[in-house]
């Protein structure tokens, strides 16, 4: 059975590119009789806000979609679905990284000493590597990501990727100087726990899809290895500028809250994936119309509507 999940952070206030990926996690799941997991994110407890936790609630609601597995609400979800309850299976996956043969190192270089080091910000080649122990304090851990070993996995729209990690992502971090374990590592971990095996997310988490199956060879987590992937081109704000979480006037509650209904998202959603809009009411009716080739079509638009 296909199972799928959608993810959010409680970091901001949902935009539209947000709205758009937990709709075609739903269109999926539905079209092919699958499950819906809710997964929320929220590890990075200096940027979680009750009110962002509430909100992916209420963005849910308001766009009819739902899911069948997951938190009711936010009390739910901060006594039973936190990540906070899941730190032990990060930590035995950090563990089994610490215990290989040397694929892990103490790093205490910040972000802004890193991009004095190269132009382009990435982690310096060779020669940099302090002899620091891991259980210094204040240091990062990083994991080596050798050269000449590009990543390789399959996607529904653009078939076979190939990412090569030295050159991207080089000696990505999978725990931070805070402790707190990395995205890459935690995703990677509860996709296999929630036994996850079709992933939705935006183009511009390539790169963490490679670093995930990087960790997942060495983890021998076959599983997400043979998980499907679909990555969506990215929604822009119309003036051309990438979304954010931070731009409150264009997010969901502020189009919620300035009385305009879920209509016109759905009818944008059904022009951008290639759907008839004339009649399209509910999410429903998108569902009616969708079917899985249509993954496999380039948008007609990547802007998200009009506020």
């Amino acid at each position: 059975m296909l199972r799928t999940r959608i993810a959010p952070t409680p970091s901001g206030y949902l935009h539209f590119g947000n709205a758009f990926n937990f709709m075609l996690c739903w269109l999926v799941a539905r079209k092919a009789n699958g499950k819906v997991l809710l997964r929320i994110d929220d590890l990075d407890t200096a940027r979680f806000r009750p009110a962002y936790l509430e909100e992916i609630f209420r963005t849910l609601e308001w766009l009819g979609i739902s899911y069948d597995e997951g938190p009711s609400g936010p009390e739910d979800f901060l006594e039973n679905h936190s990540q906070q309850t899941r730190l032990p299976l990060y930590q035995d996956a950090l563990k089994q990284l610490e215990l290989m043969d040397d694929p892990l190192f103490a790093c205490a270089l910040s972000r802004a000493k890193i991009r004095q080091m190269s132009e382009a910000g990435k982690y310096p080649a060779s020669g940099v590597h302090q002899n620091l122990s891991l259980q210094a304090p204040g240091v990062a851990w990083r994991i080596k990501t050798p050269s000449g070993n590009p990543i390789q996995f399959y996607d529904e729209a653009m078939g076979l990727c190939e990412v090569d990690l030295f050159e991207e992502m080089r000696h990505f971090v999978i725990r931070r100087k805070d402790g707190i374990i990395s995205y890459q590592l935690a995703s990677l971990v509860d996709d296999i726990h929630y036994g996850i095996n079709f992933i939705v997310r935006g183009q511009d988490l390539i790169q963490s899809t490679a670093a995930q199956c990087f960790l997942a060879d060495k983890l021998d987590l076959s599983a997400f290895r043979a998980c499907r992937f679909y990555h969506h081109p990215l929604i822009q704000h119309p003036t051309g500028e990438k979304l954010s979480k931070s731009a409150g006037a264009n997010s969901i509650k502020a189009w919620r809250e300035s009385g305009k209904t879920p209509v016109l998202f759905f009818q944008w959603v059904a022009k951008v994936i290639g759907l008839e809009a004339a009649g399209v009411r509910t999410s429903g009716d998108l569902l009616a119309q969708f079917e899985m080739s249509h993954l496999q079509q380039e948008f007609s638009g990547a802007s998200g509507p009009e506020m």
